[in-house]
């Protein structure tokens, strides 16, 4: 049966090869769309990078930037609103108009001449100092520094700012040291600690990036297919600013902070965010279902692989091999990203050894015939019996 293409909506029974899953009439829309589909192809062919990753975001507004990116291509020593517009504004022209592809600037990077490369571009395209762009990029070269250990540094000395300003937030003497600050929390729970850790996010960015897998989780981010999630940022930056730590830190221990928002008339902006957030915080932070984590792991962060206990339920112990996990992950990533599947029901399914039922009768499902085998090898076994018997080994 014919699909559409992914770029022009034209009927084609062509597919990617790697991935046989996503729809192009021609190899000219199929390279019109790859910036974006390399990252979700299941065999793109070469390593995926944080390049691919900063084109991708450059390009469209679907993807968040995410923090290795962030690292890698200089955004985390940006310390003023006016330089992160430039830097956006640097990159966007780099890529969109002077169509420099992910992996010239991965191996710019690598290679230590990511700066000077660019200024290369930006001569040869003819333009002069006097241009604003230009002239930011000539002026800010240790941003693009090759350093690892000055990144590192950098990103310390932030951290510490913001830990500094919620310190103050929360009552602190602003003539603590950072040392004062670390001894102080000593006697605090962990509970405590983590609630600290968060104001700081919140401070610095309006809350976690994804790579914080825990924190991403616990405080409801995992709610979103995407790593922006402004509308979460916003209740707990308003939330933090109308209650007192204590109240923060005793509602997030006891699962309560829905109601802390509700006391704090919020509830209208918590409308803006999507309902499963109430879920999630009912449980967090102790009693989170692992379909949450499970979520981020599929639609996010592959580096971060979740304990096997997350993953047993859920067919991975079945994988043969590196490949066969990815493809499932990637699976995974499809049922919450395309056909917006509840994970609460996905999560029951699972307690019930009943995930290939499950997946087989979601509403428009478009898998092929050697896909659907491979789906009832690793779905289709004793994945719960798995998971209890773990519980009973030392």
């Amino acid at each position: 049966m014919p699909r559409k293409c992914e770029v022009c909506g034209v009927a084609t029974k062509k597919t990617c090869i790697g991935c046989s899953r996503t729809a192009y009439c021609s190899t000219k829309c199929q390279k019109q769309h790859w910036f974006s589909h390399i990252l979700e192809c299941e065999k793109p062919g070469r390593e995926v990078t944080t390049a691919d990753r900063l084109v991708a975001t450059t390009m469209t507004n679907d993807i968040a930037i995410d923090s290795a990116t962030m690292t890698d291509y200089g955004f985390y020593k940006i310390t003023s609103t006016a330089d992160r517009d430039s830097i956006v504004s640097v990159y966007t022209e780099i890529i969109r108009v002077f169509g420099i592809r992910a992996p010239a600037l991965h191996k710019w990077r690598t290679e230590g001449r990511l700066h000077a490369e660019m200024v290369r571009i930006y001569r040869e395209a003819g333009r002069t100092e006097s241009d604003a762009n230009f002239q930011w990029l000539l002026q800010h070269a240790p941003l693009f520094s090759p350093d690892p250990s000055q990144t590192v540094s950098y990103i310390h000395e932030l951290s510490m700012g913001f830990q500094r300003q919620t310190w103050i937030h929360i009552g602190g003497s602003p003539t603590d040291s950072s040392d004062d600050i670390v001894k102080a929390q000593q006697p605090w729970s962990e509970d405590r600690k983590r609630c600290f850790d968060f104001y700081s996010l919140v401070f610095s960015s309006g809350g976690p990036m994804v790579d914080i897998s825990d924190v991403w989780t616990q405080f409801g981010f995992c709610v979103f297919e995407d790593q922006a999630a402004f509308p979460l940022r916003n209740l707990y930056r308003s939330l933090i600013h109308t209650c007192t730590f204590n109240e923060f830190c005793d509602a997030y221990s006891t699962s309560s902070l829905i109601a802390l928002m509700d006391r704090k008339n919020l509830k209208v902006s918590r409308r803006h965010v999507p309902s499963d957030l109430e879920t999630v915080l009912s449980e967090s932070p102790h009693k989170i279902q692992d379909v949450w984590y499970l979520k981020t792991f599929a639609i996010f962060d592959e580096a971060r692989v979740p304990t096997t206990d997350v993953l047993i339920p859920f067919g991975f112990l079945n994988c043969a091999d590196n490949a066969a996990m990815t493809q499932l992950r990637l699976f995974y990533g499809r049922l919450f990203k395309e056909y917006k599947i509840a994970p609460p029901k996905l999560q029951d399914a699972a307690n019930h050894d009943q995930l290939y039922e499950y997946v087989m009768n979601i509403p428009n499902l478009n898998i092929s015939k050697v896909e659907k085998h491979y789906l009832r090898r690793v779905l289709k076994t004793q994945n719960r019996l798995r998971a209890m018997a773990l519980d009973f080994l030392p």
